[in-house]
């Protein structure tokens, strides 16, 4: 196995990193909710329901498979190469799924269409929502967006996840995607890097847009997404 050294200045890992975070500042600091009640009858609304499905399950697994294929190709990896990858990329994803847990029990956090579903009086009050089982949760969610005459797919999404806000759990996903995937190939091979923060932070976006997040879930996600992948990137670069 050869080593290399990162080859990847602190000012470029520091002007990607930027990249993620600092239109997500803008988008916490502007004075407007981007969930928006009156659009949720939108065709439009599907395309972010689109996006947030690439860091879901099974998208999130395609994801993973086609940045990991491509990432082989760009950078001609050896298998070992590619195994520690796979690895370091996983490690990262697990430790963030354990870290997004914790905080969403400890902050508890309501999402904000069921705040709106709270106030058009179409579920209890959100005390009495989260004291409920995920279950009954669920079903009257199902009722509420039955009786909005919601598209399928949103209602389906809604009922799907009736736990807490804070952090974004697909916002993580995307940002530690787009950060690992792009220090490694900013390091070795550039071209078409900065797709990636701006995939990450369409998804992001996403979740604001169909009600599933505030703009600070996604910022505090893109903080925490960005961090673990940069100490994962940089170990990688370091030792393959």
């Amino acid at each position: 196995m050869s080593t290399h050294s990162s080859s990847l200045p602190r000012s470029q890992a520091l002007a990607f990193s930027a990249a993620l975070i600092l239109p997500l500042v803008l988008l916490v600091c502007l004075p407007w909710q981007p969930f928006r009640v009156n659009a949720l009858q939108s065709e439009w609304l599907w395309w972010p329901y689109a996006l947030t499905r690439m860091v879901d399950i099974p998208g999130l697994a395609i994801s993973i498979l086609a940045l990991l294929l491509l990432t082989r190709y760009k950078l001609a990896l050896s298998l070992p190469a590619l195994l520690a990858l796979s690895g370091a990329l996983f490690a990262v994803l697990a430790g963030d799924w354990v870290i997004k847990s914790l905080i969403k029990h400890l902050t508890q956090e309501p999402r904000p269409y069921l705040l709106w579903l709270e106030s058009q009086q179409l579920i209890p009050a959100i005390e009495q929502f989260y004291a409920s089982q995920v279950e009954v949760r669920s079903e009257q969610v199902h009722a509420a967006s039955q009786l909005l005459a919601l598209p399928q797919w949103l209602g389906n999404h809604w009922q799907a996840e009736v736990n807490y806000a804070f952090p974004s759990g697909h916002s993580i996903a995307a940002m530690s995607l787009a950060q690992f995937f792009g220090l490694i190939w900013l390091a070795r091979a550039p071209r078409g890097v900065w797709l990636l923060p701006l995939w990450a932070l369409a998804i992001g976006l996403s979740r604001t847009l169909i009600g599933m997040h505030w703009p600070l879930d996604v910022l505090a996600s893109a903080l925490l997404g960005s961090l673990t992948a940069l100490f994962a990137a940089r170990w990688w670069l370091r030792h393959y």
